[in-house]
């Protein structure tokens, strides 16, 4: 895939997170701890980490929902969110949009409009776990190259079957892209845990490796290279 993020100056990154898990959106986190706002809050604090600070890029994240009304997330816990645009309101042409994993039943219009209009206007998508039925259910993902949770792997396979779903953590591959150079990237990958590493992984092929490292990484302890277990390894 090509370095398509590094590049740029800033970034409109929007994530579609009604009904989902909190687990399956937390790798926005990852993007959060290399944005210039995060920056400027802990440079100040070590002066290893004020040494990457040409590498912090503007960020503007758009939580997107079917209204501005508080939302809920997580059904079963009773967990809202506060959105800040919703899905008639929200530009089409983001650099990146992150898609969770909500329940079949879980389908506005409103999101599948955005969806459909936003698609070929957004260079990069990337889906955790069950969120890349979402994005087959609005008939974008025919003739690509996908995964989702391994639990629902079966399901997806009769439900689109003109997608090709691979028993894989995550699957990268290209789609269409209106944009200058029409090169779009597609990440979609299996449960939540997956989708973590999936989106360090797109972060370390985008952005400066060391400064992806440090920032988010390891100070997350979402390191795939990193300790396992109870104890830091030495």
């Amino acid at each position: 895939m090509a370095n398509t993020t590094s590049s740029k100056k800033s970034l409109r990154i929007g994530i579609m997170l009604e009904g989902v898990q909190l687990s399956d959106i937390v790798g926005v986190d990852i993007f959060g701890n290399l944005s210039r706002g995060y920056m400027d809050e802990v440079k100040v604090l070590d002066p290893n980490i004020a040494a990457f600070e040409e590498h912090a890029v503007d960020m503007e994240f758009f939580y997107i929902a079917t209204t501005l009304e508080p939302t809920v997330m997580v059904p079963g816990l009773n967990f809202t969110f506060q959105p800040n645009v919703t899905y008639d309101d929200c530009p089409r042409d983001l650099d990146l949009v992150l898609i969770g994993g909500p329940t079949p039943a879980h389908r506005p219009a409103q999101a599948d409009k955005f969806i459909k209009e936003a698609w070929p206007k957004t260079r990069v998508w990337i889906t955790t776990c069950i969120g890349s039925a979402w994005l087959a259910s609005a008939g974008v993902l025919e003739g690509r190259k996908c995964t989702t949770n391994k639990g629902f792997l079966g399901v997806v396979q009769q439900m689109y079957p003109d997608t090709e779903w691979l028993h894989q953590r995550w699957v990268v591959d290209d789609k269409p892209y209106d944009g200058p150079d029409g090169k779009g990237e597609l990440w979609t990958s299996g449960g939540a845990g997956a989708g973590i590493e999936m989106i360090a992984e797109y972060c370390l092929k985008n952005f400066n490796r060391d400064f992806v490292t440090a920032l988010a990484l390891e100070a997350l302890e979402f390191n795939p290279a990193g300790s396992r277990g109870q104890f830091y390894s030495s």
